[in-house]
């Protein structure tokens, strides 16, 4: 599946966040890597989650830039994905969310099919869904905060969020976070209102619970 909001991507970083792209960004996944998270899985992982994964493997956490992409999120590598899955798998005593929007289920807050995708580096992740409700999508993007039990769709695809993603950053609504502009670092900062985690004020989630 080709994403044309891949190339815009990589340009946009190119020129505004190179140490995001040649430090930061791992190299792609290989064949080899997405059928193992996919056997372990057993369920079919989508095309655009595949070809997001074989432009780059997430981010390299050991790099000196550690850098961050959507919504100012970390991309976590696969073999961080199917660590994640392996250990959320046979757990059955999880919590409920207290709040989701009805395109996911709320029985539990960790629902080993919702893929991990990106981390804030507190209680907010991105989550790729491949158990959705009859009203969700199959590989929709997820957010959920775990302080708040919370989680609502973002994107009904990884074809979506990146589509958005391309669009925010060429419509600068993404900067350069200040302090670590100053150490010479890169790491991109959404604007407050196309935040996820600012779902309850005004701005482009505010209406997303309901």
């Amino acid at each position: 599946m080709h994403l044309d909001s891949l190339p815009r991507i990589t340009q946009w970083l190119a020129t505004y966040a190179p140490r995001i792209l040649h430090e930061s960004l791992n190299p792609g996944a290989t064949d080899e890597q997405l059928a193992a998270l996919e056997v372990a899985v057993g369920k079919p992982l989508p095309d655009d989650y595949k070809t997001l994964y074989q432009w780059h493997n997430g981010l390299d956490e050991e790099a000196e830039n550690w850098g961050s992409l959507f919504y100012g999120m970390s991309f976590l590598p696969l073999a961080e994905v199917l660590d994640a899955y392996l250990y959320q798998a046979p757990q059955t005593l999880t919590s409920p969310l207290l709040q989701a929007a009805p395109t996911l289920k709320s029985a539990v807050m960790q629902n080993p099919y919702w893929l991990r995708l990106g981390f804030d580096g507190s209680h907010g992740w991105l989550l790729v869904d491949l158990d959705p409700t009859e009203t969700g999508s199959y590989g929709q993007v997820l957010y959920v905060y775990e302080l708040d039990e919370i989680g609502f769709r973002v994107a009904g695809s990884v074809t979506e969020l990146l589509g958005t993603f391309a669009h925010d950053l060429e419509h600068g609504l993404y900067t350069l976070d200040e302090g670590a502009a100053e150490d010479g670092n890169e790491f991109l900062v959404p604007a407050a209102h196309i935040d996820p985690s600012n779902y309850h004020q005004p701005g482009r989630w505010q209406q997303a619970l309901s």
